[in-house]
């Protein structure tokens, strides 16, 4: 048939350039084909609902279909990441929280998943918790923690096994002061308790004390971080002061379940990039005082890595 080894090689090259185009690689995907469903471990409203709520729309831009949020609260977010340890790893059920909430939950007892299963997607954002006061008590730091010292003040405490619960055992251990905790299911809730006057102080969330600090009733004496957050620079952080507290910022982002391959992992990846680049999004966060602080599968990846030592120090408390 071909009368010459070049005409065969040149049929054969021509073949294999086609089969290049007609098919697909081996790096490519067929994802998505229908809608995700992004999983809040929280109760709508809240901080982690909301964020889910606020990238959505531009992920659906880029990933082609809807991204639809269901909250799953209960036990600090355990329960659904229980049933998530479980769920089919193909790229349609993705989990969003405040990490590393989820380690802790591991440290306060027995679990059915592990954090260090999950397969990191994306973080957009990272907050710090900040001590508040009501405004009619301490003006500076100083004074409440000499106040802290001379008796034992009532503190909220909320969400038990949040990063909101570590931020406050490690605080008081660190500073040596004693603290009668009352506990809270939210921010919210402790938050709006320290406003009526029926707490001394409260830990929580920046983001979460926004409203009532705008508000002129609560009061941020201290930012639980290394440096100091773009959206409340006049809040000192520790080594302002030259106080040592350990501080471990919440950072949100999406998780697929374990074992879930590589080609779906980078659709994904891309899609909350782009997503999170986008003006109108950027607008949406900085509204909120939310500090966009994007990290790859890789870099999100080395942070569930290195939080387990961090977490491990403190494990005791948590049996407390």
């Amino acid at each position: 048939m071909f009368k010459s080894l070049s005409k065969l090689l040149t049929f054969l090259s021509v073949v294999g350039v086609n089969l290049l185009l007609c098919c697909p690689t081996a790096n490519s995907v067929d994802f998505p084909k229908k809608p995700i469903k992004l999983i809040a471990c929280a109760a709508a409203g809240g901080g982690e609902d909301t964020e889910a709520r606020g990238i959505a729309p531009y992920v659906e831009k880029y990933l082609g279909v809807n991204v639809m949020i269901e909250n799953q609260p209960g036990a600090g977010g355990k329960i659904a990441f229980e049933k998530f340890q479980r769920t089919e790893p193909d790229g349609y059920n993705l989990i969003t929280y405040t990490f590393p909430k989820s380690i802790i939950i591991e440290y306060m007892g027995k679990t059915n998943y592990r954090t260090r299963d999950f397969t990191p997607i994306f973080a957009w954002s990272r907050s710090n918790q900040v001590l508040v006061v009501h405004v009619d008590t301490w003006k500076t730091f100083n004074e409440f923690l000499k106040a802290a010292k001379a008796k034992t003040l009532a503190g909220g405490l909320s969400g038990r096994g949040s990063t909101t619960h570590l931020a406050g055992l490690v605080a008081v251990d660190e500073l040596g002061i004693k603290v009668n905790w009352v506990p809270y299911e939210g921010a919210a809730g402790s938050t709006a308790a320290l406003a009526g006057k029926h707490l001394d102080f409260t830990i929580c969330l920046a983001t979460s004390a926004l409203s009532l600090i705008q508000a002129g009733k609560l009061r941020p004496l201290l930012m639980f971080s290394d440096k100091r957050d773009p959206y409340f620079p006049d809040v000192p952080i520790p080594k302002d002061l030259g106080v040592d507290i350990t501080s471990l910022p919440g950072v949100r982002g999406v998780e697929a379940p374990p074992n879930t391959p590589i080609s779906i992992v980078k659709v994904l990846e891309e899609a909350f990039s782009k997503a999170v680049k986008e003006p109108a999004f950027i607008e949406w966060a900085d509204k909120r005082k939310m500090v966009l602080h994007p990290l790859s599968a890789k870099e999100f990846s080395k942070i569930v890595v290195d939080t387990y030592p961090k977490v491990e120090q403190f494990k005791e408390m948590f049996k407390e």
